[in-house]
């Protein structure tokens, strides 16, 4: 969630970087990602910055793609190449659509900057539906993603951040014992409790296990195709369900966003 901020946008704001919440902090490695997926509720302009410095530095060349701008009715995206103001430092590219956001329900979004080409949909497809693009002569190299929520406005979002490849051989549960986690099966097996997390880590695609201790029942689970940053659950007398750690340990699957 992002909290209700009175700060408008990056074209009144020179620090504007100061108040989104980063994405970094949530282990996203930014700099060899070319989109990033979205859902978001809230009833007007939320925003997406997208810097060259990696250490939100506001100076610096930054893109901003705000959703549901002028009071809900406008989509642009604009690049900044400093913290002057200035008109002749700021490009935007506009569209207006009426109801795109939505206070009670999440909407599906996706941006891209691939080759200096900055789009922006709606839909979970990226490159399908696009409400505004722009093409920047001389792009920047992405170092820093962030979001927010402008206006006094209070946005909910759902950013799905891909899962590095780098398994550190620990699992975790962020809850008590007794839920049961519900994904794409890979199978069901009769093992002790290592002999599972054993099975787990010999596959990539296993995220998450499932085991219950009184009969000894391991089950491997994989996401799928569908982008996640929660483990959905149920409860289940006996259950317990541990996710892959990435990361040195700070990013465990489900536990982190």
């Amino acid at each position: 969630m992002t909290d209700s901020i009175a700060i408008t946008n990056s074209k009144l704001e020179a620090n504007i970087l100061d108040y989104m919440v980063d994405l970094s902090s949530y282990r996203m490695d930014v700099l060899p990602a070319r989109f990033l997926t979205f859902e978001v509720k809230a009833c007007k302009f939320v925003a997406l910055y997208a810097s060259s410095s990696d250490n939100k530095d506001s100076t610096k060349p930054l893109y901003e793609i705000a959703i549901g701008a002028a009071h809900g009715k406008k989509t642009f995206i604009r690049r900044r190449n400093d913290a002057s103001l200035q008109e002749s430092s700021i490009v935007t590219e506009e569209s207006f659509i009426n109801n795109v956001l939505n206070c009670n329900e999440y909407r599906p979004f996706w941006i891209s900057w691939e080759a200096g080409s900055i789009m922006v949909g709606s839909g979970n497809v990226v490159g399908d539906n696009v409400i505004v693009s722009w093409i920047d002569s001389d792009p920047f190299i992405v170092k820093r993603l962030g979001i927010f929520t402008a206006r006094k406005q209070v946005g909910e979002w759902k950013v799905f951040i891909p899962v590095k490849e780098n398994f550190t051989g620990h699992y975790t549960s962020c809850e008590e014992p007794g839920k049961r986690a519900v994904l794409l099966s890979l199978g069901v097996f009769s093992s002790s409790e290592l002999q599972c997390s054993t099975m787990c880590s010999q596959f990539n695609t296993c995220i998450v296990y499932n085991y219950q201790n009184q009969d000894k029942r391991c089950e491997l689970l994989s996401f799928g195709t569908d982008p996640l940053t929660d483990v959905p659950k149920l409860p289940a007398v006996g259950w317990q369900y541990y996710a892959k750690c990435y990361d040195e340990n700070e990013a465990c699957f489900g536990c982190f966003f």
